[in-house]
């Protein structure tokens, strides 16, 4: 409560006694704030000297403190003639009902309770120095002996002051109930407003689950269709491939009939003679059925993951272009070395070793060089299995290489080529198979490395 009417030399004088500056600090900027002039003590002893010196209209003092605690400073106070009339307002955690006795035996006016409303310390303030209580001493005065927890207390208070501690006692319950009201109520909107929050990230987080799994599942149905679009693609190849695995036996078979007929014209027709040619007609009717089973495989998907040798996939691969790569007068060689089975599907390990020997056998078409070479394979590096492919095709130019396995890009020309074959092949080897597929020029070509 401001006095404003009262000048700064007849402002009430309080004394602050606490150890902690801060504290002390805090509080004299209050009491300053409302017009109060204000001295400040440490300890104790230091308060005890300035209450005697200076002779305050108030003491507030904290309890705990080195040297001499409030209640002793309080006792001091009342014990000397000469200032015992001294009002003192004592400032408590409150943690202890004994507090409440201490303060009553040591003969306190009033305290406060820590952390305390500046509001309620500036309404006792006012009504110490107004003189105002609440109650007045009545007839019957004397000491009372009171026993808490095994340890006696002597209260000398009158009973009017007795009563002035107790509902002090209540406005300071009251006031730390209010206070518990409050927080209760701040504490249930904050949990109101964290439910909101936590539903509505919930439904963020299901909304934003539910697209990723959209957006997944659109990109397993782009994969499934590029791996359908690069199977069709290849089985175009493979029917030029057929026909190039067909047409030799075709002709030996052809040759066999012609000189049967001819044999029979010339009398040269004998039953040893015609179990030779059937035998060897027979021999060329399994080879072209086994190169119908060997396609019909590779265009098998493969359903379940499985072990499976690379050396024999690698040779089985290039069973399959054997006689597309002789008619275009294209050298292959193979290097085998003994490797550790892989986990995969074998027809997808089948197709990327296509897709890159095809490439392989395009460029050397459009170089045109005198000896067309594709080299293939196959070893064990730093435990890892290492399939190379290597042609003497000129190599990639150097500026597309970062680019060749982005999906549809090409550099045939329109209607030769998908751009899809590379892309597929390092989906392939990279996701399917944990493994790596690089590219780089080497030598008189490219060669590419499959690692699993």
């Amino acid at each position: 409560m401001k006095h404003a009417a009262q000048t700064l030399e007849s402002a009430p004088l309080i004394l602050i006694v606490d150890d902690s500056p801060t504290q002390a600090k805090l509080l004299e900027q209050v009491l300053i704030a409302h017009g109060y002039r204000v001295c400040v003590a440490r300890n104790g002893s230091e308060a005890l000297d300035q209450v005697l010196a200076k002779r305050p209209d108030l003491v507030i003092s904290d309890i705990l403190m080195p040297e001499m605690d409030g209640f002793e400073l309080c006792r001091r106070v009342r014990g000397s003639y000469e200032i015992s009339g001294t009002p003192i307002i004592l400032l408590t955690h409150l943690n202890d009902p004994a507090d409440v006795l201490h303060s009553l035996e040591a003969g306190a006016d009033y305290f406060v309770s820590k952390p305390y409303s500046n509001r309620l310390l500036l309404s006792r303030i006012a009504a110490v120095l107004q003189g105002h209580r609440s109650c007045q001493s009545g007839a019957n005065e004397g000491d009372v002996l009171v026993e808490y927890r095994g340890k006696e207390y002597t209260i000398h208070a009158s009973c009017a002051h007795t009563i002035e501690l107790l509902l002090a006692t209540y406005e300071l319950a009251a006031e730390k109930n209010q206070e518990l009201l409050g927080a209760k109520q701040l504490l249930s909107n904050l949990n109101r407003e964290l439910e909101q929050r936590v539903q509505e990230r919930t439904a963020e987080l299901t909304r934003e689950t539910a697209e990723r799994l959209q957006a997944m599942e659109e990109l397993r149905k782009k994969d499934k269709i590029l791996m359908q679009q690069s199977r069709q693609a290849a089985m175009g190849e493979m029917i030029g491939n057929i026909a190039h695995q067909w047409r030799q036996p075709l002709n030996a078979v052809g040759l066999l009939v012609q000189d049967l007929t001819l044999s029979y014209e010339y009398g040269n027709f004998s039953k040893a003679y015609l179990d030779s040619s059937s035998k060897k007609i027979m021999q060329l009717v399994r080879h072209m059925s086994q190169t119908i089973d060997d396609f019909r495989n590779f265009f098998t998907p493969d359903k379940e993951k499985s072990e499976f040798d690379p050396g024999q996939v690698v040779e089985r691969t290039l069973a399959l272009i054997e006689g597309a790569m002789n008619s275009k007068g294209i050298r292959m060689e193979m290097s085998a070395q003994h490797a550790p089975a892989i986990t995969g599907h074998p027809n997808e390990f089948s197709q990327v070793l296509l897709n890159i020997i095809n490439n392989a056998m395009d460029a050397l078409a459009e170089t045109g060089g005198s000896d067309p070479y594709v080299g293939v394979s196959v070893g064990t590096e730093s435990g890892k299995v290492v399939v190379t492919i290597v042609d003497n095709g000129g190599g990639i130019p150097e500026e597309i290489i970062p680019r060749i396995f982005e999906p549809y890009f090409t550099t045939k020309e329109q209607g030769k080529g998908t751009g899809i074959g590379l892309f597929m092949a390092k989906n392939i080897v990279e996701k399917s198979m944990n493994g790596r597929l690089t590219v780089r020029n080497c030598g008189a070509g490219a060669e590419f490395r499959i690692e699993v």
